[in-house]
């Protein structure tokens, strides 16, 4: 990791104009003048401005105005006005018109960004300040920034007050370089999930020393950006902005979910300044089967910056949520020297009492199977105000859950004891764990695919459909063009989906190893548990078939990723692709992995509920979906 430190200037020009009301709020006995004030502004070192070169539509800024030589703690001739961003882009429109005082009086003046109603009591000059724990849209990664303006001892004049503002905080770029003989597109597919762990987001900063303290409310950021490729061939374009801190080895790090493991990256200890761009390097490497292998990097000296080396070697203590992508599975399993001892799940908790999405902890019994009456509600994703911690038991039988609240907000991070058990409390001596995306390894004939898995209900389903082109012991499944030739799947042109006739589901080779092609009573399960409502199931662009159909939303909030991927039927001896965007069917297995139902799962567009059709193995070709033994 190689961190590099820059100070950059760029000037923008921003001018406004008030209007002509009479002027309010004013804190001093001083009179208003005739003489409007004009300000223009100017951006120093405009790295964390997205534009770059000038503020957004809607951006406001805060403005002080003092008697020269007084502070913001003493009386103000103007007290926290707003300014806010026009159409243009370069005009701001005030609060309200603002005028300089009568006779010779100078005023010394102060401006901020972003705007806070209650920025400064009255008698103080410490405003708190925070940025946002996510800041990957450019909404909270703008208001993640902080700027200050000063211009002293300003006659009355029809001249413009020249505002400068300076970037109080600190942006950190990240650049990931694969080593030699990697592949950079390969590294871009592959996504990595960065989060930076172990910052202070929010401290109280004076105006008047110019200084930050109190910093406090350490959180996991995720960082603003999307990976590209640059000229050097390294991946760029993740960001972060953070408030002026010591950095400890200790304390802060990145963590970088890859290919599905989870790997943590210390930031060595390094003292960094308000106004300036940290740019780090991370060197990653990844071995034959594409997964991370090792992350090294050295810290290059910049100013009284002392150098300094690290590599990926540090163990992983403290589990973060925030480092959890859920990217590649829903599930994630937890290990403690070589055994699964905790999973955690992103799933859709509906009960009576509460519905919401929420990421919950499982201890893993002796049997490799997570213990459902166990389990540990570390976030609800969409209800706020609802106590976190407590224990989630789910009855088998009903599939139903009962949960007693906890006392804590949303848990961020939480260590494990070597039984599995949860504590958000640091222990004196905790456990080192390797965390990785839980997929379903579906092995054939030499070639892997891993299927993404998701938890509704005590329902384990995999999370797309199969995409198998050989049967499980490895034998060659025929693609087929037309149906009524055999068993064999069938696979549209420039599509990136699979279809099974009947034939070749009877074969009872399909469902990878421990799964199985869902039966009856598992959709039935299913059915139920979401009240009927595909929506929850669906995902993705569903089209109307006829003009006039009712067009059902599609939320997924269950998670299934139900794709309207149509269906392969044959009529009058033609057999044809149909309904691509507006349905889907999958098989229903029978009694057992060599029989089928004579009914076939179906979703539609125009209908809120799962519907059951007749099936015909000699004239469909459908998808499947498996679940868990």
């Amino acid at each position: 990791m190689t961190i590099r430190v820059i100070k950059s200037v760029c000037n923008i020009a921003i001018i406004f104009f008030t209007a002509t009301s009479c002027v309010n709020q004013i804190d001093s006995e001083l009179v208003p003048g005739k003489i409007p004030i004009i300000f223009s502004t100017k951006i120093s070192h405009s790295t964390t401005r997205l534009s770059e070169s000038a503020f957004y539509k809607g951006d406001r800024v805060g403005l002080f105005a003092l008697l020269h030589s007084t502070s913001l703690d003493g009386k103000r001739y103007i007290d926290n006005m707003w300014l806010e961003c026009g159409d243009d882009g370069t005009t701001f429109i005030p609060e309200k018109t603002v005028f300089y005082p009568e006779g010779n009086a100078t005023l010394d003046f102060v401006s901020y960004y972003p705007y806070e109603q209650q920025a400064i009591d009255k008698g103080k000059s410490s405003a708190t300040i925070s940025v946002k724990s996510d800041q990957n849209t450019i909404e909270n990664h703008c208001l993640s920034d902080f700027l200050v303006a000063n211009s002293a001892d300003i006659k009355s004049s029809s001249q413009n007050v020249e505002l400068n503002y300076q970037h109080k905080l600190v942006k950190l770029k990240v650049t990931l370089i694969p080593q030699k003989g990697e592949n950079a597109t390969e590294l871009l597919k592959a996504n990595p999930y960065l989060v930076a762990t172990g910052f202070k987001t929010k401290a109280s900063y004076d105006f008047n020393t110019n200084s930050f303290s109190d910093l406090e409310n350490e959180s996991d950021i995720i960082p603003y950006g999307e990976w590209s490729i640059n000229k050097d061939g390294n991946l760029t374009g993740k960001e972060i902005i953070i408030i002026p801190q010591e950095i400890k080895s200790e304390n802060q790090a990145f963590t970088i979910e890859w290919n599905g493991k989870v790997y943590t990256c210390p930031i060595p200890t390094l003292n960094i300044e308000g106004s300036n761009q940290c740019e780090i390097t991370i060197t990653a490497k990844e071995n034959a089967n594409l997964t991370l292998s090792g992350i090294s990097g050295k810290i290059e000296a910049w100013k009284t910056v002392e150098s300094g080396t690290t590599q990926n070697g540090e163990d992983i203590t403290e589990i973060h949520l925030a480092s959890l992508s859920f990217y590649q599975s829903d599930v994630y399993r937890i290990y403690y020297e070589g055994k699964a001892i905790t999973e955690i799940c992103k799933e859709y908790l509906k009960s009576e009492e509460l519905t919401s999405r929420a990421i919950v902890a499982y201890p893993i019994d002796e049997n490799d199977n997570a213990d459902l009456t166990q389990g540990t509600v570390l976030q609800f994703l969409d209800i706020k105000d609802l106590a976190c911690g407590g224990k989630i038991c789910w009855n088998a039988a009903e599939n139903s859950f009962t949960y007693s609240l906890g006392n804590r907000a949303s848990i961020s991070k939480f260590y494990l004891t070597p039984t599995g058990e949860i504590s958000v409390d640091k222990p004196d001596v905790p456990i080192s764990v390797n965390i990785v995306s839980h997929t379903i390894r579906d092995i054939r004939g030499g070639v892997l695919q891993s299927y993404p898995i998701v938890k509704i209900g005590i329902q384990y389903w995999m999370k797309s459909n199969l995409q198998a082109t050989n049967y499980r012991d490895g034998s060659a499944i025929p693609l087929k063009t037309a149906l009524g030739n055999g068993a064999g799947y069938f696979k549209p042109s420039n599509q990136d989906v699979f279809f099974y006739n009947g034939e070749a589901v009877l074969q009872g080779e399909l469902a990878p190893e421990s799964w199985r092609i869902a039966q009856m009573k598992d959709w039935k399960l299913l059915q139920t548990y979401v009240g009927d409502c595909t929506s929850l199931l669906k995902s993705g662009t569903w089209e109307k078939i006829n003009d006039g159909d009712t067009l059902y939303p599609a939320t997924n909030e269950a998670g299934l990723s139900i794709l309207p991927n149509g269906l392969f039927y044959i009529k009058n001896g033609i057999t044809s692709y149909v309904n691509k965007s507006s349905s889907v069917a999958y098989w229903v297995e029978g009694d057992n992995s060599s029989s089928l139902s004579d009914q076939a799962v179906q979703f539609k567009c125009n209908t809120s509920t799962m519907d059951i059709e007749k099936s015909n193995l000699q004239n469909l070709a459908l998808s499947i979906r498996c679940i868990k033994e």
